[in-house]
């Protein structure tokens, strides 16, 4: 989303992204005026056309070409798209109807060896030693393994509380929700 928060009546946009060659008007909601932009990944030039006059955002990067016009700049060049673009790819074929059934488990079931729980997930944001209160940058990045899942801190003996933990990634942003839980019972 593109946006002038500046004085104007009629406010238009031309950019790098088509080579220059459409203007678009922006819309207005009080007293800005926006527009939504879907670009691929990359780094453009655009300028604003405010009541008939090129312009720019003085509050948003700029650069000056050989001519000495200025133009706003806009830098997806590590934007991380929301939704993947090609999510069929990812998804797996469905399971045949016939591999499934509703016949209760056996003992030879719960006799079976656990799997293995894999290397990616054996690693999680709870289990990392704690960060002193001078560096806040110190906590490494989570792995994609774990976003989204449930997890629990590894058992230490004698430990009285339990911690649980989700780890959801916005934009760049990463968010640890912890819940602590005793592991006595309260007694009424």
């Amino acid at each position: 989303m593109i946006t002038w928060n500046y004085d104007g009546k009629r406010v238009a946009i031309e950019g790098s992204w088509d080579n220059w060659k459409t203007r678009e008007f922006l819309q207005r909601s009080g007293k800005d005026f926006t527009i939504m932009k879907v670009l691929q990944s990359g780094v453009y030039h655009y300028r604003f056309i405010v009541d008939g006059q090129w312009t720019y955002a003085p509050d948003l990067p700029v650069e000056r070409d050989d001519r000495g016009n200025i133009s706003n700049i806009l830098d997806l060049q590590d934007c991380i798209p929301e939704v993947p673009n090609n999510i069929s790819a990812s998804e797996s074929p469905p399971s045949p109807i016939s591999s499934y059934n509703n016949s209760p488990f056996n003992s030879e079931d719960f006799n079976q060896k656990l799997l293995e729980l894999p290397p990616l997930l054996q690693k999680t944001p709870l289990d990392q030693p704690p960060s002193s209160k001078d560096s806040p940058q110190s906590l490494e990045k989570p792995s994609a393994a774990v976003l989204n899942h449930l997890y629990i801190q590894k058992g230490r003996s004698g430990q009285s509380v339990v911690a649980l933990g989700s780890t959801h990634r916005f934009r760049r942003k990463y968010v640890t929700l912890v819940l602590y839980k005793s592991l006595r019972k309260v007694k009424d």
